[in-house]
């Protein structure tokens, strides 16, 4: 399924001036698979000029694919797929409480870092080696150990990683964040945007800048989502600003945020659904272009 001028009308979206200047949409494709573990993507990481797919599933998987593109460069399909479990810090494939990996972040050396909520943590990852490398002490976010713990996870330009915690903070009128570098883990800058929305992912691109996607779950019982970008800061407060929002339910749970080059160097965002395991729900990949 792909996303035409008329059936962007059809969907109803809606975005400002800048968002309109910003962003084109290209195209909108189902991932569809049959395995049980198929599904719940919750990050993502678009690599090697967008020809390759890394997710990583609330039920503690890891998933690789090829993507395969047309002329235009629009999805026509997902293929060699593979994937594993993590395991824990005691080398057992993760379950339950160790389970729910929500945020990717690609390594320069080819590996990744995987940030988890219940228990809220960041380790690093060389698959298809699934052990992970800690990234700090186990107790070190026992703060954080619930459902709306860790949701996105960026690689900063000085090497140091940035995660996101889920739910807003009220009194700071933001998302706390945690900036690490090795073992050594601080509080990082509050990512300040209107209220109602809860964080889903985060990205930094070439240039610096923090994209950061929201959604929220409508008194239809529909999802919606927000895309906003934030300066890059070692502390204090940020404002946030909106970049595009969709006036419709329809790009449904969105979960997980890439921003990616080509190979002739155009910037790309891509997200990716949580189906929750529904058959009800679907896995779609949402491209958008960044024209400036």
């Amino acid at each position: 399924m792909r996303w035409s001028s008329t059936g962007l009308l059809a969907l109803g979206i809606a975005v400002g001036h800048a968002a309109a200047q910003e962003l084109r949409p290209v195209a909108r494709f189902v991932w569809t698979l049959n395995d049980a573990d198929f599904g719940g993507f919750s990050g993502l990481v678009v690599t090697d000029a967008g020809r390759t797919l890394w997710a990583v599933s609330d039920r503690g998987t890891l998933w690789r694919a090829e993507i395969e593109r047309d002329v235009e460069g629009r999805i026509t399909g997902l293929g060699a797929p593979w994937h594993d479990r993590f395991l824990d810090n005691q080398g057992k494939p993760v379950s339950g409480f160790t389970s729910d990996s929500e945020a990717i972040a690609a390594a320069p050396d080819g590996g990744f870092f995987i940030g988890y909520e219940s228990y809220s943590r960041v380790t690093g990852l060389n698959p298809p080696d699934m052990r992970p490398t800690p990234l700090h002490a186990f107790e070190r976010f026992k703060t954080e150990w619930n459902n709306e713990g860790f949701e996105g996870l960026a690689r900063r330009g000085d090497g140091s990683l940035l995660a996101v915690v889920e739910r807003r903070d009220a009194t700071a009128g933001g998302y706390r964040t945690y900036i690490g570098r090795g073992h050594d883990w601080r509080p990082g800058p509050i990512l300040k945007t209107a209220p109602g929305f809860g964080a889903s992912d985060l990205a930094i691109d070439a240039d610096g800048a923090l994209w950061l996607l929201e959604r929220r779950l409508t008194w239809l019982g529909q999802f919606e989502t927000r895309i906003s970008t934030c300066a890059d800061a070692n502390g204090g407060a940020v404002d946030c600003d909106p970049v595009i929002l969709p006036g419709s339910a329809e790009l449904g749970n969105m979960e997980g945020l890439s921003v990616w080059h080509d190979a002739d160097g155009r910037r790309f965002i891509s997200l990716i659904s949580d189906d929750n395991f529904s058959m009800l729900s679907s896995t779609a990949i949402v491209e958008y272009e960044i024209l400036r």
